[in-house]
């Protein structure tokens, strides 16, 4: 008895840690088509000097490979630090009062601490006065249902305990070309990824991409698509609130989608949209440190199991 227990134990817990093995990055992109989906750049800074916090975590149930909070912290504000007239900051679980009234934009890449009833109202109120935020993954869970939707006055969407669903991404991305995120893309996207679904939404959400959604929980292998929903579920939305924007994703899960440049392309625009600036001065960032000397851009290294990963809190 205790062997077949300790065998549903060690098979449970593999999958729990390895999510969807299956997943891959996508092959590499000739540079020629990054620049094409980009555009031209007219513009190589920033209207004028931006503040940028990001938010981080950490992570104890996932592998590294996934959720891997500090890791993508260091590569994305590395990256943002190059851009002109733009100081980037940290905040470990929430930004603080200062850190606020300071941002003129908040990424959050992270597994969010129970919230106060203060801290909501700073979020909200940086919002409305013309904050913008950027929120990934995992940001949008909180429990219980009751903090879900807290949440989702802030973020425009979030998990709703009791009824919300994960699972990998098991076809395309519908999204909306004619919003500036995503210029210059066709009417579909591919993202090797997991994202959650029948979150919260308040009013006033923009759904700007979205995907039918397949068997909840860990996938061993790609479904076909005879099994995916009827009905497509938001993938990617924006809400503007007071004179605030913020963009939201559920997608994220994986270490090796913030080296695909699509992704990347995503993300910086979003984050140039959310601030009222112009993408321009962000889009070198797209290539840096993922091209090789074939003009191909990307990553072929699925990053799991990488050393070094922070699984407990780190010490103060």
């Amino acid at each position: 008895m205790f062997s077949r227990i300790a065998i549903v134990f060690l098979m449970s817990s593999s999958l729990c840690h390895a999510q969807h093995s299956w997943q891959k990055p996508k092959p590499l992109i000739p540079r020629v088509s990054v620049e094409k989906i980009i555009g031209p750049i007219e513009n190589a800074a920033p209207s004028k000097d931006r503040h940028i916090v990001w938010v981080w975590g950490y992570d104890k149930p996932h592998a590294p490979g996934a959720h891997d909070y500090l890791r993508i912290r260091d590569l994305m504000t590395g990256l943002l630090k190059k851009v002109p007239n733009l100081t980037v900051d940290t905040a470990y679980l929430f930004p603080t009062q200062t850190q606020f009234d300071k941002a003129d934009l908040v990424v959050m890449f992270l597994h969010l601490p129970q919230l106060t009833t203060r801290q909501y109202a700073l979020f909200q109120s940086y919002i409305r006065r013309g904050g913008g935020a950027v929120a990934i993954h995992e940001t949008a869970i909180i429990r219980p249902a009751s903090e879900g939707k807290k949440l989702a006055e802030c973020l425009g969407m979030a998990w709703n305990e009791g009824q919300s669903r994960w699972g990998a991404i098991f076809e395309d991305i519908s999204i909306d070309n004619q919003h500036p995120v995503f210029k210059g893309f066709r009417d579909k996207l591919r993202i090797n990824d997991e994202f959650y679904w029948d979150l919260n939404k308040v009013d006033g959400v923009q759904v700007i991409g979205s995907v039918r959604t397949g068997p909840p929980n860990s996938s061993a292998a790609r479904v076909p698509a005879s099994m995916l929903s009827t009905k497509p579920s938001p993938m990617f939305w924006t809400l503007e609130s007071g004179k605030g924007r913020v963009f939201g994703t559920t997608l994220g899960h994986n270490t090796f989608s913030y080296y695909d440049p699509e992704l990347r392309i995503v993300l910086f625009r979003a984050m140039a949209w959310a601030m009222r600036e112009a993408p321009g001065p962000l889009m070198p960032l797209v290539f840096d440190g993922i091209t090789n000397a074939a003009g191909l851009v990307g990553t072929t290294d699925d990053m799991r199991n990488w050393k070094g990963k922070l699984r407990t809190p780190p010490e103060k």
